[in-house]
């Protein structure tokens, strides 16, 4: 066979081909534009491991996207779904690793992204879902580390952003919002967000002398608080009114471990501070006001700050912490009375049988309190 049999035949094996009135599958190549206006639906064949940038480009009628169970695709190439209009849903599956610049660009009906559980993706390209608007809640999966410039910008729709842990960086503008648009994203969570909070204040509360966020390691990862330096913020433009950042998960441990009206007694406190919240599955979200400050009237300068407010989110979670104390060494002080107890019942039996253990976090507690008396005190119920 010659080259030119043999480059017609790879030709035709790697180009899609319809299979049936409206679903295309797509097994590689390149799509004529002259065809794109017919496609209502796609399949991405399992041997397809890249889609190259701009393959399904400006297909306004595609509104369906189906994945093969067990696909191979590492990477949707830049602006591959751009200017899709009808897509109304998406499922990024588990292989892809990459999303790359303005995947979905321009998809103004794309109201539902979804993540296969188990993904590996790492980066969200810039622009990728730029111009979505009809976007309203969107969760990044833990294994994405960034998120690129300007992915969100312009879905002025978007009301609700989770991160999951994992995240390091956002891009600049990565939620900006074009003026004329009424943006409606005032809050974020940042889930697995540990890294951001102190972690000697989670040990000793306000007596490290620390306060509970830190500071650098929040703006290094949302971007500069000088809005001059153009779409440096991450959030620029949005009416951001709050960043919430979990609290570590061994908190919420220690609740678990505790008799059950001890721990409905804490989640009660928790419900009362304003600047913390009980999400669901127990996580608790320490609250932190975005702020921002005009600086310049005359040239529209101004900063914007994620800061704790007179350390008020700090002395809400200082009160959590010394109630779970409170209650963790109420619970040790009744094991080792009942040991007393027991010893004092049975007076002719051998002392070695008298004693009933107290488990090690009890024990690491009554030494800490022997030396750490502030923390604890006054931790009464209803202060």
């Amino acid at each position: 066979m010659d080259d030119d049999a043999r480059g017609s035949r790879d030709e035709r094996e790697s180009a899609p081909h319809q299979l049936d009135d409206e679903l295309f599958l797509y097994e590689g190549g390149e799509i004529p534009r002259e065809r794109r206006r017919e496609i209502t639906r796609v399949r991405i064949g399992p041997q397809v491991k890249d889609i190259a940038s701009g393959t399904f480009a400006g297909c306004r009628n595609l509104a369906e996207v189906h994945f093969d169970e067990g696909t191979n695709l590492l990477a949707v190439g830049d602006n591959a779904f751009s200017e899709c209009v009808a897509l109304r849903q998406v499922t990024i599956p588990t292989s892809v690793t990459r999303l790359g610049t303005g995947v979905f660009a321009g998809c103004s009906n794309l109201a539902e992204v979804h993540f296969d559980e188990g993904t590996n993706l790492l980066a969200v390209g810039d622009d990728a879902f730029r111009y979505c608007t009809a976007l309203r809640q969107v969760t990044i999966p833990a294994s994405v580390t960034r998120l690129g410039d300007f992915a969100f910008d312009g879905c002025s729709n978007l009301a609700e952003v989770q991160f999951d842990e994992g995240l390091e960086i956002i891009g600049g503008g990565a939620f900006i919002f074009a003026r004329r648009c009424e943006a409606n994203l005032s809050e974020v969570i940042l889930l697995g967000g540990e890294w951001l909070l102190n972690e000697k204040f989670l040990d000793r509360g306000l007596f490290c002398g620390q306060g509970v966020l830190n500071q650098k390691r929040l703006n290094a990862m949302v971007g500069f608080k000088n809005s001059n330096i153009a779409y440096h913020f991450a959030f620029l433009e949005c009416p951001l009114t709050a960043i919430k950042v979990s609290v570590p998960g061994s908190l919420s441990e220690r609740m678990t471990r505790l008799p059950e009206e001890c721990r409905l007694s804490i989640e009660g406190r928790i419900r009362e501070l304003s600047c913390l919240e009980l999400a669901q599955g127990g996580t608790i979200l320490a609250c932190f006001p975005v702020v921002t400050r005009v600086t310049d009237n005359e040239i529209g300068q101004y900063t914007v700050d994620v800061q704790d407010t007179d350390n008020q989110t700090a002395e809400s979670l200082h009160q959590v912490l010394r109630l779970i104390s409170f209650h963790e060494l109420k619970e040790s002080s009744i094991l080792i009375e009942l040991a007393l107890w027991k010893s004092r019942l049975v007076v002719d039996r051998a002392h070695a049988d008298c004693r009933t253990s107290v488990p090690d976090p009890a024990k690491s507690l009554i030494m800490e309190y022997c030396g750490f008396t502030d923390f604890l005190k006054p931790v009464i119920e209803g202060d």
